[in-house]
């Protein structure tokens, strides 16, 4: 299978650079997701990559404050069309790098042929023996949620608040309401946020949902990431 991004081994970071940082982030959720379902489609590199991984590292301190007492891990862009839903590599070009810190929780993209900082993410890649995406229950900002019943079942929303906390244990559930219309046959998940179309999707897929708009003549929550309408597929 064509690979995606190319993973070198580690390299010491050298010295800290006193230099500005600006950080510049893409949802954690999202790129820990994307991140781990590349991630299998990886293998080990040769030692010599090792090599690389110190050129890359010291010239992007040159650029950025860099993670002090950290080994990164050196990725490059080999396909940027295959990840190009992904904010993080939204402007990659192929032939960029990418150093990953797992303990400072920071990926930066960098393009060598310009010597410039395209990127710079917070992430959270979780631990080595995390379970793959879809199953990971590991520490995750809460993502909020609220609850419409599209159908004529009552309670619906209340007890699928419990299998939502299951599924999701970062939920939190700011409200429940009815739907405008109450004829939904499947069960919308929709990102009321305008940023997380990728984190909507990845829940959608727990949840066994489906991705949609905010339908017409439903009102729009405020402050709030997501809105689930509950469809007669939940009953």
């Amino acid at each position: 299978m064509k690979k995606l991004l190319h993973i070198g081994k580690k390299a010491m970071v050298p010295g800290f650079i006193g230099i500005a940082l600006l950080l510049a982030t893409v949802p954690s959720l999202y790129f820990y997701t994307k991140y781990q379902e590349t991630k299998r489609e990886l293998q080990n590199t040769p030692a010599g990559q090792k090599e690389e991984t110190a050129k890359i590292v010291a010239l992007v301190e040159k650029l950025l404050v860099l993670p002090d007492n950290e080994e990164p891990t050196l990725a490059s862009v080999t396909d940027k069309e295959k990840l190009k839903d992904q904010p993080f590599f939204a402007k990659a070009e192929n032939g960029d790098k990418v150093l990953i810190y797992t303990e400072a929780k920071k990926a930066i993209l960098y393009r060598p042929s310009q010597h410039i900082i395209v990127e710079v993410a917070a992430v959270s890649l979780g631990t080595p023996s995390a379970a793959v995406a879809s199953n990971t229950t590991d520490k995750q900002a809460d993502a909020t949620f609220v609850l419409y019943n599209g159908t004529n079942i009552v309670g619906l929303t209340k007890s699928y608040e419990t299998t939502l906390k299951k599924l999701i244990p970062q939920a939190v559930v700011t409200d429940r309401d009815n739907a405008k219309k109450r004829d939904y046959q499947t069960t919308l998940v929709v990102d009321i946020s305008g940023v997380k179309a990728a984190e909507a999707a990845d829940i959608a897929k727990k949840l066994g949902a489906t991705v949609g708009v905010l339908p017409e003549g439903e009102i729009k929550p405020v402050n709030v990431d997501f809105l689930i309408i509950l469809g007669e597929d939940k009953k």
